[in-house]
């Protein structure tokens, strides 16, 4: 149970964040955090990561809602199982990130981003993530190093 509660503030931290950004910030503010590492500005994406099908955000919405639905039953399944808790901890990650953005994908018809990395290169400085992503990404290679690791 206490997974699911933490899937649970992970969302609503990035839900947070997001009203904040959308209720403070315009589309041309752009803040520094992190000794200018780090760069706080608003985007709206209506299409997936990298804006993969930005012209099609039906699809994205119900794509993602496929997902997300698939992933919440596997997650419950999962939380039935014996240990397997590295595992268990990289798919809470995900689920918090995932549902926030579906949250945005149904209730706004995008996602909101609001920051990214002040780098050497360009193309990589001008995306803009989400707390969600991170959660996303970071659950992800919990997953895989679990799997790799796991005892048969």
């Amino acid at each position: 149970m206490i997974y699911l509660f933490t899937a649970g503030i992970l969302l609503l931290l990035d839900l947070g964040i997001k009203w904040y950004v959308e209720t403070h910030f315009t589309e041309d503010d752009t803040r520094e955090a992190a000794g200018g590492k780090i760069m706080i500005r608003k985007s709206h994406n209506s299409g997936m990561a990298m804006n993969v099908l930005e012209d099609r955000p039906e699809v994205v919405r119900w794509l993602s809602a496929g997902f997300g639905s698939f992933l919440f039953i596997y997650y419950l399944y999962l939380l039935s199982r014996r240990g397997r808790k590295v595992e268990k901890a990289g798919w809470m990650f995900v689920l918090g990130g995932a549902c926030s953005n579906l949250y945005d994908r149904f209730q706004r018809k995008y996602v909101v981003d609001y920051f990214s990395f002040r780098c050497r290169w360009k193309k990589l400085q001008n995306i803009v993530f989400n707390l969600g992503d991170l959660f996303i990404f970071g659950g992800s290679i919990l997953v895989i190093f679990a799997q790799i690791f796991r005892k048969k």
